[in-house]
Parts: structure tokens; sequence; C-alpha cells
């Protein structure tokens, strides 16, 4: 709760500092952290400080607050204006509670804040609600991560948190109200989490009480008019203190003055009783998008008197609100399914395998298979769930017990037992089988078993065709609980065919995604920023949620990264160390991950004189490829066998063929750190000119990439065969696509919050993009970013 109301502050307290005096009222519901926010703000301004709280019982006193604040009585704006601009120091003036001063206090104050441009005075007030008379600033909700990180801060376990987030709405206040409540078995899930408040709902009440019964009916037709918007913090915390006569009169009211769907919601709302015909109609309604049809069917189910029937709506609302992109509300639902119990544990384990702990979703799945007549489906999934924890033991004893006659789950388990054996010709057809019939199925997931059967097969290509019908499969049948899981295989699959920047748009992509499949996607990013020698935020913001949920292939990924890093900043004993505690199974076992990474360790090895390691680690490496026979592996493998030979003529033949393996492949980056290695070896041996082409070669390479760390040692090697290579020219060179897109948003005047939301990544990155950017480009200042980018874009103009 504390970061929230801080990243606020800085952002009023730079407005009231970019200009000579100012007024700001900063808007939010109760338990938004509005007085936090003034809190914060007298402790960091360093000023004089002046304030007030507003109170209900001096609200038509005329001029109290004024008096209050100043200790003094003063009778209209100018008299306030006169004090404030006489004051010896800089001042800021606060108002909390502002929507309970008396009227002509705030507009005393509004009168005062207008004319102290060009004074040292700030106002800031704080409300509930808006008003005409100063600009105003809202204070909105906590994001689903910054919930989850304030839960995370309490203590509350993570399979608990998205439930806590779902209720709480984005309120700071009532979000620590919820983990304080929580009984001992709430918190181990036994129990399912209540969503009332009872000490915040009775002060919202109370207001309530205050009014007539034709305003209060008013307001909470408009805070039910838009049921959409029911997690915001407003709308839900007044709806849920109402009482249940005043909540049906809203509906009612609203169904009154409505048609088509809308009027059958409200309708609905509005009932008293159960009603078999309100709620088939509710059911069957249209609805547009998968929140409002979550949302429909549980209120169908609730007007359901039959069990079964209310279990079936029940569910198909959990799978609504999953693929809406709400694991907590999906959560809540499912635990009002008293039967069914196959498709409840279905239901569990994926939620659990996507945004909870693998270990229980491999529980609740492998009980759904024993219970559920089609058992396909869940063995699938428990065999991920073992595999994304690098539980490889458990996967073998899962396949061990298969009772199912499903060809695609025979094929499946088979192919991969055989394959983390180090049998890769046993696992070759059942994987192929894999393919074959995944692909024919018309879902998400048959694909995505298929684009993972394809890379396991050692075929990189067929892998990235199979995870694109994936990710085109999940958006033209729109589920996107699926799309991000569809675009880690995207993502990985660009990664193996030396296709960054695909990547990268990939796994951005995926970053709006349940917390085991942004895990995923944020080491996949840092990946893919690694392999060009960069270092990526994306990294340290995943660690932390990698290890709370014993994630072992994001783990992998994220361990593989870091290697590449230490390669690149010349530190090959620590990329070895890294590289040989992933072999191990350090972080969990990982084989497709491992043997992906065995050009990292070969490097690593050959570096450090280990050729012996680097030889045994490339026997696996060249298994695989000869299984798969993609060209960007097979150039990988001759680059791998270029470093390990003592035979120089074996060496340059290795390189060369490896050169014609990466051209026919495509690749860009993989091709420049080959010719880097050959113009190494072969300056090495005096010949200069050969060298050269290489180095020069290498050099156009990383500078296409972006790959600035590598191409200073490519003009390196260039210098070192007497060649003279101009430095730099002063433009965008040397920054990352990402980089170059936050440079260019800068250089137009947008904030940094508005950078974040535009490219779909947290505030953070956004900054620590900026700090990587200034020092690369060696300016100061957003304004002198700015002039960069002018003098770029015209350079680039100029024929």
């Amino acid at each position: 709760m504390t970061g929230y109301p801080l990243r606020g502050r800085d952002a009023v307290l730079g407005g009231l500092r970019s200009v000579a005096g100012g007024a700001v009222l900063v808007r939010g519901a109760e338990g938004l952290g509005k007085s936090a926010l003034l809190t914060a703000l007298r402790a960091a301004a360093g000023v004089r400080v002046l304030g007030v709280r507003g109170l209900r019982a001096e609200r038509a006193l005329p001029l109290a607050a004024l008096q209050r604040m100043f200790g003094a009585a003063l009778p209209d704006g100018a008299a306030v204006h006169r004090l404030l601009t006489t004051m010896s120091m800089p001042t800021l003036c606060w108002v909390d509670d502002a929507q309970w001063l008396d009227e002509e206090s705030l507009a005393a104050l509004a009168y005062a804040a207008r004319r102290l441009t060009g004074h040292p005075v700030g106002v800031v007030l704080a409300s509930r609600a808006a008003s005409e008379l100063f600009e105003s600033v809202e204070l909105a909700p906590l994001t689903d991560d910054a919930a989850d990180a304030l839960l995370r801060d309490r203590g509350v376990p993570a399979g608990v948190r998205p439930q806590l987030a779902e209720l709480g709405g984005g309120n700071p206040a009532d979000l620590v109200a919820l983990a304080e409540s929580l009984t001992p078995a709430q918190a181990a899930g036994r129990e399912p989490v209540s969503p009332v408040l009872m000490s915040r709902l009775s002060r919202y009440a109370a207001h309530l009480a205050e009014l007539s019964e034709t305003d209060r009916v008013r307001l909470l037709a408009n805070a039910a008019e838009a049921p959409a918007d029911m997690s915001k913090a407003t709308r839900s915390t007044w709806y849920a203190a109402a009482s249940l006569a005043d909540r049906r009169a809203a509906h009612a009211q609203l169904a009154s003055t409505l048609e088509g769907p809308d009027r059958t919601w409200h309708r609905a709302m509005a009932a008293a009783a159960e009603s078999a015909s309100l709620a088939d109609e509710l059911a069957t309604a249209p609805a547009a998008d998968h929140a409002t049809a979550a949302r429909q069917l549980e209120r169908a189910a609730a007007l359901t008197a039959d069990p079964a029937l209310r279990a079936t709506r029940l569910l198909a609302a959990v799978d609504a609100a999953w693929q809406a992109g709400r694991p907590g509300w999906a959560r809540l639902l499912l635990s009002r399914v008293d039967s069914r119990l196959g498709e409840v544990a279905l239901r569990h384990g994926e939620i659990e395998l996507r945004d909870g702990d693998p270990a229980v979703a491999t529980h609740e799945l492998t009980t759904a298979a024993a219970l559920l007549p089609d058992p396909a489906p869940a063995l699938l999934m428990a065999g991920e769930a073992r595999r994304l924890g690098g539980d490889l033991h458990g996967y073998r004893r899962l396949a061990r017990r298969l009772s199912t006659k499903d060809d695609l789950v025979q094929a499946h388990f088979l192919g991969f037992t055989a394959m983390f054996a180090g049998r890769h010709d046993d696992a070759a057809e059942p994987l192929d089988e894999t393919v074959r019939r995944g692909m024919a199925a018309t879902d998400v997931a048959g694909a995505v078993w298929a684009a993972e059967a394809a890379f396991a097969r050692g075929d990189a290509e067929l892998a990235h065709e199979c995870a694109a019908a994936a990710v085109g499969r999940a958006r033209l049948q729109k589920r996107h609980a699926e799309l991000p899981w569809a675009l880690v295989y995207l993502s990985l699959s660009a990664i193996a065919l030396d296709r960054l920047p695909c990547a990268r748009a990939a796994s951005r992509d995926g970053l709006h995604a349940p917390h085991n499949l942004r895990m995923e996607h944020l080491t996949l990013l840092g990946l893919a920023a690694a392999l060009l020698g960069d270092r990526a935020p994306e990294l340290d913001e995943a660690a932390d949620g990698i290890a709370e949920r014993g994630l072992g292939r994001p783990a992998a990924v994220a361990a593989w990264a870091h290697a590449c890093l230490d390669l690149a900043e010349d530190r090959p004993d620590d990329a070895l160390g890294r590289l040989e505690d992933l072999a191990a199974g350090v972080a969990g076992d990982q084989p497709a991950v491992r043997v992906l990474a065995t050009p990292q360790l070969v490097e690593a090895a050959v570096l450090v004189e280990r050729e012996d390691r680097a030889r045994e680690a490339l026997g696996i490496f060249d298994r695989w490829t000869r299984a798969g026979g993609s060209p960007s592996w097979r150039a990988l493998s001759h680059r791998c066998h270029a470093l390990t030979t003592p035979d120089t003529d074996d060496a340059g033949r290795h390189f060369r063929q490896a050169i014609e393996c990466h051209r026919r492949a495509g690749s860009g980056m993989e091709l420049a750190r080959t010719q880097l290695h050959y113009a190494t070896l072969l300056r090495r041996h005096r010949r200069t000119r050969d060298a050269r082409d290489q180095f020069r070669d290498a050099l156009r390479g990383f500078e296409k990439a972006g790959a600035t760390r590598y191409a200073e040692r490519a003009r390196a090697g260039l210098r070192a065969t007497g060649e003279t290579v101009a430095a730099p020219h002063q433009s965008l060179a040397g920054l990352t696509p990402q980089q170059a897109a936050i440079t260019r948003l800068v250089a137009a005047g947008e904030t940094n919050k508005e950078i974040a939301r535009r490219l779909v990544i947290s505030h953070r990155t956004v900054d620590h993009h900026l700090r990587n950017i200034f020092t690369t480009l060696g300016v100061r200042s957003r304004v002198e970013l700015a002039r960069r980018v002018a003098v770029s874009e015209r350079t680039r103009s100029t024929p």
C-alpha cells in the first residue's frame, strides 16, 4: 500500500513543481489512498505545510475550514491570496476530505489558487468527488500486479491472492481489510473467501441511510447501470453497502427504462425469488464479451432451482470468467459448485497450472482424470504441470499409469518419455504422431501440443508453424485465456530460429496473462535481450514470482539468459557455472532448455579450457539436431564443433558450413556471432585479409540486430587487423528496438506512465530502459534526448 501512494505523490508533486504556483484536486473513492498521498506529500515536500481536514459537522458553517487552516478569520479569497503570497518560504496547502468543506472556504481557496502563478505556493485537495472549481486528477484503483504485491507483502498465500484481488477491486484499504480478515481455513484454500467487509460497508451504509429513498435508489442505479465496471471500487462498495431491497429497487428502475439484454439483466437482478423462465432468458441472452457472459450465467445460476442445471450454469460462468482474464472471479465461482467433482477438479487444475502452484495443479488434474469419462485434457495438462515444475520423475510415473486409449495422449507421453531418456530415435514416431493429431484437431490446445512435440523433435520451423496456428485459433475462437499459452511457444520457437524481434513481439502480447504464463513471457523477453548482449529488467521483475511458485521452466530460461549476459560481459566462468547448475536440474529438470542452451555452454567451456565438458554437451546436442534436421540448429552444431576441434582446417570447414546453414535458415544475430568467432580464428592464424572480411560481415549483422556490445567487439577486431573503423555516428544506434520506441515516445512528449500503457510494459521497465538510454546515448535529460531524436530524424532523411 505504501508504494502506490508514493507513485501518486511523485506525479502530483512533479506537476506542482513544474510551474511556480498551482492547485490540483485528487479525487477517488474511500480507501484508494488519498489521505496516504497527502501524508506522503507533506513528508516529501520540504516546504512549509498548512492544512485542514473537512468536517461534515461544519459543512454548513461559512468559512469554518479557513479559520481552522490559518488560525484566523479570513473574509474571502482575496484575503487568502494576500496571506499565501506573503509567505516567507515555499508553502504547500493541503485539504483532506474536501467534499465536506463549506462552500465559502472552498470557493475562497479556488479564488486564491487561480492567482498563485509566479508564487512558490501549491494547493492540493483530496476529495471523493470532483469540483468544477479545481483541475482534478483521478486516483485510479491498483493494477492487478500492484494488488498482488500488496497482498504478498501481507503474507497472503499465492493461491488465495487472485480471489482477494478480485473482491478488493483495486482498493488498497479493502485489500488490506480482506487480508486481515482471512481465517486459517480460507488462507489454506479450504473455505471460500468472504466478500463482506463489515467495517467498511457499515460506513457506506450509514451514508446511504442519510439519503432519501429516491436519492438512494438513484445512486444505486448509477452504481448498477454499468455492470462491466462492478470491479471498480466506488461502484462496488456503494452497491455492496446497500440493502437487498434497495438494490432490487434500483435494478427494477433500470429495467423499466432499458431494452434488450440490458433489460433482461436488470430484471434478473431485481427478481426476489428463483425463476426458471427468467434464468433461461438470461442464460441464453447475447453477451458482448466473456465478462458479461460470466456475469449473466452467474445470476442465471442463482435463479435456477434445479441443482444439476445450476451447476452447469456455474461451470459455464467459471469458463467465461477464466476466458475474461479474471482468475480470482473464476475461483470464487468454482467454490460455489457442490457437484460435478471431476469437472470442478479439471477447471481448478487448469487455473492452478496457469495462475497458481504446479504441484496443486498436478493433484487436481490427476483427480479429474480419474473422475471424468474423457481424461485426455486432464492428463495432458497434468503432464504439463509436472514439466513446468521440472518434475520428470513425476512425469514418468504419470506416463506409466496412463489408462486412456486416446491416441494423442498416448503418443504425447510416449514421445516425451523417450526424449527425456535420450532415446531420440524411439521418440521420433510418437512425436510426429502428436504433431499430426494435434494439427488435425481444431482447438487451441491441439496446436500447442503439436508445437511442443515438434520442438522436442528438433524441428524449430515446424514448431513455429504449429505455434502460429495455435495463436490464430486462440484469436479467432476468442480463447483469451489460451492465447498467452500459445504465445509462449511462438516466442520460444522464434528465439530458437534467431527471430528475436518476432519473439519479443509475441512475449509482449503475452504479458496480459495469468501469473505463471506472465513469468514465462518475462523470462523470454529477458532471454531475447540477453542474446543481443542487453540486460533487460524483465528478468529481475520475474525473479520473485518464479521462486514463490517453484516454476522450473521460466527459472531455467532465466538461468540461460543470465549465462548469455555473463558471456557478453566476459565472465565465462560464471556462465559455465550457471549452465552446469541448469544441466544438473538445480531449479528442476528442463531437458529442452538445457539442450537449447548448449551453444552457450560450449562457448563458456572452451573459454575456460574445459573442452572435454564442451564435447560432452555437444554430443547430446548433435543427437537432437540430427533427429530434427533444422538448418538453424545444424548451424549452431557446426559452430560448436569449430570451437572444440584442435585442427585449424577442420575448424574453418565447420565455420563455413555453419555460415551456409545460418544463411539458409535466415539467421541474423547467430550468423554474426559465428562470423565473429571465425574472424577471431583467422586473425589468430595471421590470415588478416580473410579475418577482415568476416569482421566486417559480423559488424553489419550486429548493427542490424541492435547488438551494441557485440558490434563493438567486431569493431575492435577490425582495428586489430589494421583497418580504421569510424565510431558510431550520433544517432539512435546502439538502442534496442524497444529502447528506440521509448526514446521516440519521450521525444513526442509522452510521460513514463503513458509510454508504459502504450507499449504494454510496467512503469518500472520504462524507468530502467530510460536510464540505459541516457547512458548509451550520453544524454542527461529528456529535453536533450528529444534533441538527439530530432537530429537523428533529420540525418536519416538527408539524401
